[in-house]
């Protein structure tokens, strides 16, 4: 399946730019501008997938001139929901989907990755990884 794969590497090894460009980390989590804009449809799925979109670390790459096709995709997304939907605008979804960065094969095309607090398991902030003990802690250095 498409965006899935390895997670991408810190340090590259080769010294050229990479086609697409960077990976970026987003600035923060969520809609950056302000109030959240209100959801142009009025189900209870859609009022959640849309504050749960604007939620997400992905929206902070979102500005005010992405509102229009924004309520475009939760107007697809809403009558996909509701099975009432023909397999073009579907795939029209989907689309739009991969473009906003909704979608993990998305924010891979876009190279987007999660603010680095949020890297953690399931939203939890990143902890160090638990030290072991070493197998030479009980030894000493002596002087010669």
């Amino acid at each position: 399946m498409a965006g899935r794969g390895p997670a991408p590497a810190e340090q590259r090894r080769r010294a050229n730019e990479p086609e697409r460009g960077e990976w970026q980390a987003a600035p923060g989590a969520g809609w950056q501008h302000g109030v959240v804009p209100r959801c142009p449809v009025r189900s209870g799925e859609a009022l959640d997938a849309w504050a749960t979109w604007f939620g997400a670390w992905f929206a902070a790459h979102w500005g005010p001139e992405d509102l229009p096709n924004l309520r475009l995709v939760i107007r697809l997304w809403a009558k996909c929901a509701s099975g009432k939907a023909i397999g073009s605008e579907r795939t029209e979804l989907r689309q739009l989907m991969d473009s906003y960065g909704i979608t993990p094969k998305g924010q891979q095309d876009r190279r987007w990755q999660a603010p680095r607090a949020e890297r953690g398991p399931v939203g939890q902030p990143a902890e160090a990884p638990p030290t072991l003990p070493s197998r030479y802690e009980h030894l000493r250095t002596v002087a010669s």
